[in-house]
């Protein structure tokens, strides 16, 4: 569905943010893209979201090339959930219906209206509802971020570091969220700092390094060698009865 080529990135001619990165992601799949602060993450989560223009390379959904995808086709097949989003006069309603915004004529019909009152209440927002998002806590903004995302029901969902800044209750409650959305088929390229965290959700991960790919895997693929290079760190995968864990140290 999402298919990346030979795709390079420079803010100026003196160096590239990324260089030569190729991937793709199929229906169904939650993919992790991992590495150091600055190797580039932000930056690709931005070109796949057409917000740069590419200029060596080429982005494609669906077969169709990003630069010729209308709006309609750009909201149908991509949505996106920046990192921790500050609190503003919008109640949590008027923020989730947002996530609705590429489907109106002038207004929210009444299937937005009633779609956005299932997902409120599907993710346990009820009680918020009517509160402005500068009166709930940052974990709780990030809930409505995460569902204004989801109910825009799009093919593909681009998370920028989602459980960032969070505590630890916060944090679970993202990722069960993700793993309930993973069930539906649903398609994930997710940018994360937390390599155990991705291992919880992930079925392919991308690591960055210095504005290239470094290593493409499945999980039972990743190897110490790989997280010890591209983070420059000393780590140890441990075998747990519910899955790896990473431990590591300088």
């Amino acid at each position: 569905m999402l298919k990346v080529s030979n795709l390079s990135f420079s803010y100026n001619k003196n160096k590239k943010v990324l260089d030569d990165v190729s991937f793709d992601i199929k229906q169904g799949e939650c993919v992790i893209l991992l590495g150091p602060n600055g190797v580039g993450k932000t930056t690709l989560l931005s070109l796949l979201l057409g917000n740069n223009k590419t200029k060596e390379g080429s982005i494609s959904y669906f077969d169709k090339d990003i630069k010729e995808l209308n709006a309609k086709e750009k909201a149908d097949y991509i949505s996106y959930v920046p990192q921790l989003i500050s609190g503003n006069d919008l109640t949590v309603f008027d923020t989730v219906i947002l996530g609705r915004l590429p489907y109106y004529k002038i207004y929210p019909n009444k299937n937005d209206i009633n779609l956005t009152n299932e997902y409120i209440s599907k993710f346990g927002l009820q009680e918020l509802k009517d509160k402005q998002t500068n009166q709930i806590s940052g974990g709780e903004r990030q809930i409505v971020s995460l569902v204004r995302g989801l109910i825009q029901e799009s093919k593909l969902l681009i998370f920028d570091e989602p459980t960032n800044n969070l505590d630890i209750n916060a944090e679970l409650r993202v990722l069960d969220i993700i793993k309930e959305e993973k069930k539906k088929n649903k398609s994930f390229l997710i940018s994360m700092h937390d390599i155990n965290q991705a291992l919880a959700i992930g079925d392919k991960f991308i690591f960055l390094k210095n504005g290239k790919i470094y290593a493409i895997c499945s999980k039972n693929e990743i190897k110490e060698a790989i997280i010890d290079e591209v983070y420059n760190v000393k780590s140890k995968i441990i075998k747990l009865e519910k899955g790896d864990y990473v431990i590591y140290e300088k």
